[in-house]
């Protein structure tokens, strides 16, 4: 194993590494469509609903805006589909308009370039896997948890993994390359060789950010969905549709692939508080797959 040190020099903390990531940058093709679209005038909230769900940096700009101190909201907005409807399309040209200066990716071939490409395809999968877990709910679940919310918190889910890749790009690439050579998850490589992880680093952005806390704390805890307690079962199904997310992204990939059962092991965890029997996973996967397929060939760039 790379040393620590090898890799990113002194440890730093999470008030260091907070201090100089900024915001998350949006995907300069998704601000090129939303100027586009902001132009029609027949355009509705939710065609950009739609355009925005497929960014998290974006996304999470947009939320942060929505729950700024500017607004001064008597509750806090936990979706996209609440953001989008309370800012309304001018305000969001607006903000579309002020965004500038990003680095091109989706297209490229090299490494930065895949690794990017690999972190906002895993965002959106996990997002849609999300929906498909809470879908699956009994009625009162569902409403308790929220489509809406479930899929902006699989949307967010890796926006520490953004931040890292602003501001400590050389490091997030390396621990990709890592991860991918190994054939091990990049969370696992990443509490090896960092005093904190992108689950702690997002977590902290997005309560920077004025998020609300049920968001921060499944960004928080979806790798260990037990710890949550503000809403147990909105990190348990992020934590499972993420886990989904790999398992089917990983599966035609090198190395030998992780069966269903072991999907099963790795997700038990999750589908406790969701009171998902083990016998239904495997229909969930199913569904999951072919949103999958359906979102990412529909969203291709």
């Amino acid at each position: 194993m790379t040393s620590p040190n090898t890799l990113q020099g002194p440890l730093e903390s999470l008030e260091q590494i907070l201090a100089e990531c900024g915001d998350p940058l949006p995907l300069p093709q998704v601000i090129f469509r939303i100027g586009q679209l902001t132009a029609n005038p027949k355009a509705t909230a939710a065609d950009l609903e739609r355009l925005i769900g497929i960014d998290p940096a974006l996304a999470a700009r947009v939320l942060a805006l929505a729950n700024s101190s500017y607004y001064s909201l008597a509750g806090q907005i936990s979706s996209l589909h609440e953001a989008v409807v309370f800012l309304g399309i001018k305000t969001l040209r607006d903000m579309a308009v002020t965004i500038t200066g990003f680095n091109q990716f989706l297209g490229r071939g090299d490494t930065p370039a895949l690794a990017r490409r690999a972190l906002w395809r895993h965002s959106v999968d996990t997002a849609q896997c999300a929906r498909v877990v809470i879908g699956v709910l009994p009625a009162t679940a569902r409403e308790t948890v929220g489509i809406d919310q479930a899929y902006t918190a699989g949307l967010l889910h890796d926006i520490g993994k953004l931040a890292l890749d602003h501001c400590r790009h050389a490091l997030f690439v390396s621990l990709m390359q890592m991860a991918r050579v190994q054939h091990t998850r990049y969370h696992m490589i990443e509490a090896e060789v960092m005093p904190v992880g992108h689950t702690q680093i997002g977590a902290s952005q997005a309560h920077l950010w004025n998020l609300p806390p049920t968001l921060c704390e499944a960004i928080a805890y979806h790798h260990t969905p037990k710890a949550a307690t503000l809403s147990p079962k909105l990190t348990a199904a992020v934590a499972l549709a993420n886990e989904i997310a790999h398992f089917l992204e990983d599966a035609p990939a090198g190395g030998t692939p992780v069966t269903l059962d072991e999907l099963l092991d790795a997700c038990r965890e999750s589908m406790l508080p969701l009171r998902i029997r083990p016998e239904a996973l495997e229909g969930i996967v199913r569904t999951c797959r072919s949103e999958m397929e359906q979102g990412l060939s529909a969203l291709a760039f």
